[in-house]
């Protein structure tokens, strides 16, 4: 009896704390903060580590929200598949279930396949061009079609230009390339690339692509130099070769179902943070890229410094057309918009 009219206190003394409101949190779908209550924001780095630009930027973030808000927003970051991989991410920002989040723009590919052109092969010269790029009016068109699927650009980070990595041989041609297995971003232009380079390409998630490459499952991949330091791949890769072969944005953005329990203040706390930690990540990944190569070169590790560019654009170029293709409406739009 005792333990009956104990579980009918408790069950009471819930009811009365959801009646009389209190903290919210966009997360756990509470409601907004029509109360003036604290609202509770989960901020999500995917499968990104803490120790990298991103993480230090994704710390600066929150410290930004929870401090110019004046404690109205109270944000806590989450990193390294905390709250699960890059992928479960994307869906939880669509369901609310993560309130902001940030990860490569290909993760988002599934619900906007526009936003595979910045995946499109030698599409930048170089970092600079592709952030002027990434920043200009193709982000609009991409972000009004993200919208449309629940998710509320905020802006670009990035992860920087990515080279090749692998285990088996150096490789300075495309020829080099063919039949070593690799893993990829998950993106159709990613994966038609590769192929088009002879490689055996698949995708595995960030978070597991250590363990694919020590065991096997795959012998190659690409990363930024200090994203193939960062995660120590250089323990189980031989070879590195500077292709700068495509420019990877890491999108920052926020559920809409989260926005819309914001207050338009607190809702431009969040664009004004996202900003303001873009320079902060920017930053520290140039820094990180040019300390990687000696760290990799420190390692053991083979760099290739020159291999056949031309040859590795030639063989890619059509993966262009697979793009428009899969983007009748905006494709070459896209293209001529970043190209400018």
């Amino acid at each position: 009896m005792r333990k009956i009219l104990a579980c009918m206190l408790a069950s009471a003394m819930l009811l009365s704390l959801a009646a009389c409101g209190g903290s919210s949190s966009g997360a756990s779908g509470e409601s907004g903060n029509s109360s003036g209550g604290t609202v509770k924001l989960s901020v999500f780095a995917g499968s990104i580590p803490k120790n990298t630009p991103t993480g230090e930027a994704m710390e600066f973030f929150v410290k930004e929200l929870n401090e110019k808000s004046g404690g109205s927003l109270q944000a806590t970051a989450y990193y390294d598949t905390e709250l699960g991989d890059a992928t479960s991410m994307v869906q939880g920002l669509q369901q609310g279930t993560v309130d902001i989040g940030v990860s490569g723009d290909s993760y988002y590919s599934g619900l906007v396949p526009e936003i595979q052109v910045y995946e499109l092969p030698f599409l930048f010269p170089d970092v600079e061009t592709a952030r002027a790029a990434v920043d200009g009016e193709s982000k609009d068109l991409i972000f009004e079609k993200l919208e449309q699927k629940g998710i509320i650009g905020l802006c670009f980070w990035e992860n920087g230009m990515r080279q090749l990595s692998n285990n088996v041989r150096p490789v300075k041609t495309p020829d080099d390339l063919k039949g070593i297995k690799m893993r990829t971003l998950p993106a159709t232009v990613q994966v038609e690339a590769w192929k088009a380079l002879g490689a055996l390409p698949t995708s595995i998630d960030a978070s597991e692509l250590y363990t694919a490459l020590q065991v096997g499952t795959v012998s190659a991949q690409e990363n930024p130099l200090a994203e193939i330091e960062f995660r120590k791949f250089y323990e189980v890769q031989d070879y590195v070769t500077l292709t700068n072969h495509v420019y990877t944005p890491f999108l920052l953005s926020i559920s809409k179902m989260t926005a819309d329990k914001l207050s338009d203040e607190q809702m431009q706390i969040v664009r004004d943070a996202a900003i303001a930690a873009q320079k902060v990540q920017r930053d520290a990944a140039t820094k990180a890229d040019q300390e990687a190569k000696q760290k990799l070169l420190d390692a053991g590790v083979e760099i290739e410094e020159n291999p056949d560019i031309a040859k590795f654009q030639e063989l890619t170029a059509p993966v262009y057309s697979i793009f428009t293709e899969q983007c009748p409406e905006n494709g070459q739009k896209l293209i001529d918009m970043l190209k400018a």
